[in-house]
């Protein structure tokens, strides 16, 4: 995302698709209190394909001492010199021109010290080894979520909307919302549960695979949140063999998860995060990813409609769907 510094303050800002300036505070994006800047000066925009600076205002723009009269527009460049209706005071001066994206602003140290994390799909954050919490995109509400590694699983993901405060790692970003329908463009695509999921244990149940098929196969390899997942899928298969429901289906208590896997908590939740790390990276384009794991009130459980479990080469359960 395109980003200025304000000379005088010393300070960076990262502009909206449609960044306004000008003296009345509570209407635009960045207000400038002199009294010879008009209410609505000047606007920089996106325009998909680059960024254009336009005068607004009847006392003039300058860009590199050249004078913009109301309604001129310019194409910006890094680097540029931007002033409003006077020269003399500092101004703006042009650092960065990347498209407009979701993304989360450092608020602890300058961009050039500290590149923002620009936002596609689904994080860890600080990073995969050791997460604090997850931010991703939930694309039927077109809406970013922040879920926290000990977040209580009976309370929804919070929401993160333009402006709000993301903490981890002892730093402090404030989340900018650059996209309007979302980090990617709408497109058509394949539903998680479109693939049928295919865990191969070994006999001893040390080392879970995990395949997806859907036309054709795609080899998530042996990962330790494999199991974790093969487990949820074995309640899913028993509950279907005693005649529940599908919305009945594998629910768990996280306690009595984190138990049968030998583990605590915390290390269940970050097997959580990594699993839907893992799929968000693995099929990028696939919706409704959150209903890979499903969370209420204190239960958990898989919420994928298809797959079979196999030891060594013997298939043990399957899924109903599986069979049709």
């Amino acid at each position: 995302m395109a980003y200025l510094l304000d000379v005088a303050a010393g300070t960076y800002f990262p502009l909206a698709p449609h960044h306004t300036f000008g003296r009345l505070a509570t209407s635009v994006d960045t207000a400038i209190n002199k009294p010879y800047v008009s209410k609505l000066h000047a606007a920089i925009e996106w325009n998909g394909d680059q960024w254009r600076i336009k005068n607004l205002g009847l006392n003039g723009t300058w860009i590199n001492g050249t004078s913009l009269i109301q309604g001129d527009t310019r194409d910006l460049a890094i680097g540029d010199e931007i002033h409003f209706a006077e020269q003399t005071d500092p101004g703006f001066r042009v650092i960065n021109l990347a498209p407009p994206a979701d993304m989360l602003w450092p608020l602890t140290a300058s961009p050039q010290q500290v590149e923002p994390i620009y936002l596609s799909r689904y994080h860890l954050l600080p990073n995969n080894d050791q997460p604090e919490l997850a931010i991703y995109y939930h694309e039927p509400t077109l809406q970013w979520y922040q879920e926290a590694l000990h977040q209580q699983s009976e309370h929804q993901a919070p929401e993160l909307n333009d402006g709000d405060l993301v903490q981890f790692g002892n730093t402090h970003w404030q989340f900018v919302r650059a996209q309007i329908y979302g980090p990617t463009e709408a497109k058509k695509s394949h539903h998680i549960n479109d693939y049928e999921f295919i865990f191969t244990m070994s006999l001893d149940e040390e080392t879970t695979q995990l395949k997806l098929q859907h036309q054709q196969t795609l080899d998530l390899a042996v990962r330790t949140h494999h199991y974790l997942l093969l487990q949820l899928a074995r309640h899913r298969a028993d509950d279907a063999k005693r005649g529940l429901d599908n919305k009945s289906q594998g629910w768990v208590y996280a306690d009595q998860l984190a138990a049968e896997l030998g583990v605590d908590s915390t290390h269940m939740n970050i097997q959580i995060f990594r699993a839907r790390k893992q799929l968000a990276d693995s099929l990028p384009d696939a919706q409704d990813q959150q209903c890979l794991l499903e969370r209420r009130g204190g239960k958990i459980r898989f919420g994928c409609e298809k797959f079979k479990i196999y030891k060594g080469e013997t298939l043990t359960l399957a899924s109903p769907l599986s069979f049709c």
